[in-house]
């Protein structure tokens, strides 16, 4: 009896923690695209910020929970390894991989916005991009292996969820590419004539 509670206790708690995780680094997701826009506000965009940085630690924690769980898994029993070395596990080993890829480019994405003095500006940048594949594997595995995702209030979390990232994206790079062609092509700026005042 005290197993077959403690097997329960592990399989709702990486569940829990695994949903739990995607849901912030969704948020986390969007609020660092919302950024960008110019549908923020400056006044707004501290509290943007801080909710991107706050969404993306405790993804990441409950994503160190989720897999830390599954050691005491008894059904699979997933090794040490088997959580940390992507595409090593014996039960879904491209699902669980990719799980451990998005927990990995969380990590990374986290660690540089810490060290972005010393990385320099160029560098956070190009990392900070692994925020995106580090989302879509964290929803093809959840979407994927997770044990809730045949119902369907979880099969229309992770699909609306991840629309709503996809157009966020769209609208973001369509934005970036009108701001370039509004540029003028030799890089300096476009002063409109001035006329000869009236005598």
């Amino acid at each position: 009896m005290h197993g077959v509670i403690e097997a329960f206790t592990v399989w709702t708690t990486t569940r829990a923690s695994g949903i739990t995780s995607y849901l912030f680094l969704f948020l986390s997701t969007v609020a660092g695209i919302t950024m960008g826009l110019r549908l923020v506000k400056n006044k707004a965009k501290p509290i943007v910020l801080t909710i991107h940085q706050t969404a993306g630690w405790f993804g990441f924690l409950f994503g160190m929970i989720h897999g830390s769980v599954l050691w005491f898994d008894q059904y699979v029993g997933y090794s040490i390894s088997d959580v940390l070395i992507p595409f090593t596990s014996d039960s879904h080993p491209i699902l669980t991989g990719l799980g451990t890829l998005s927990f990995y480019f969380t990590f990374i994405v986290i660690l540089s916005s810490d060290l972005m003095k010393r990385l320099g500006k160029k560098v956070w940048k190009m990392t900070h991009m692994l925020a995106f594949p580090g989302y879509f594997l964290s929803l093809t595995h959840g979407l994927l292996i997770g044990s809730d995702s045949h119902y369907p209030w979880a099969q229309a979390m992770y699909w609306s969820t991840g629309v709503i990232v996809v157009l966020l994206t769209w609208y973001r790079v369509a934005t970036l590419k009108s701001k370039t062609l509004e540029a003028p092509k030799n890089g300096r700026l476009a002063y409109p004539p001035v006329k000869p005042p009236v005598r």
